[in-house]
């Protein structure tokens, strides 16, 4: 039994919510114990701490960046408790360093040096990133806020976040880009080939051991 971490990320309006229920639903039929996060920043949005409030962006991304952490290392331990012997794969809905897309680069990285923390460090925390291109960049006007009660982005600055996730993520030894398709349909397909490429050349590395990777977390 084995444990591989992925990342989706992208600006807003780049189709995670969708592609996470249907990655859950197409790997689980390929035979993976599939393990999903929550994206951080939604719940503690609609928790009632987000934006608009009494909390500035900087403490915010700091108390996001910490639940989102400890939510990750939890859920890497509890993956070393499963019984069905089936190889794990724990799909994110946004990484720790998400924050640069949604907050001044200075600023996040002084929330990393606070919490001893690199961007090295992050970056070997998950095996491989897919960022999905918002659709605020398609000619196809598919831009909607409809579907997330916690987004407030405009197309510009959907925009401009995926810009700066791209910059942010780029470097990942691993990392892939999903651009914008006529249909979310087609955008899953094209993830789920990226995501099958990524764990057929996995296959002919050394695996890393579920237990092995809680207990590093543990550490």
């Amino acid at each position: 039994m084995k444990l591989t971490r992925i990342v989706l990320t992208g600006g807003p309006g780049g189709g995670k919510t969708e592609s996470l229920d249907e990655m859950r639903k197409r790997y689980e039929e390929k035979g993976y114990h599939v393990i999903v996060t929550p994206e951080t920043a939604t719940e503690v949005i609609l928790a009632g701490l987000g934006r608009p409030s009494s909390m500035d962006n900087f403490n915010f991304q700091t108390l996001v960046l910490k639940l989102l952490l400890f939510r990750e290392d939890e859920f890497t331990k509890a993956a070393s408790l499963l019984q069905d012997g089936k190889d794990v794969l724990m799909i994110c809905d946004r990484g720790a360093l998400d924050g640069f897309g949604f907050l001044e680069p200075p600023l996040f990285e002084k929330i990393l040096k606070n919490a001893n923390l690199t961007k090295e460090d992050l970056y070997d925390r998950y095996d491989a990133v897919f960022q999905l291109e918002t659709a605020a960049k398609s000619t196809l006007d598919s831009y909607t806020l409809s579907n997330n009660a916690a987004r407030t982005e405009d197309k510009e600055e959907a925009a401009f976040e995926d810009d700066v996730l791209y910059e942010t993520w780029s470097d990942h030894p691993h990392y892939f880009f999903i651009g914008a398709s006529e249909t979310i349909e087609e955008k899953m397909d094209l993830l789920e080939k990226a995501i099958d490429f990524y764990l057929d050349n996995q296959k002919k590395t050394k695996p890393t051991a579920v237990s092995d990777a809680a207990k590093k977390e543990s550490d």
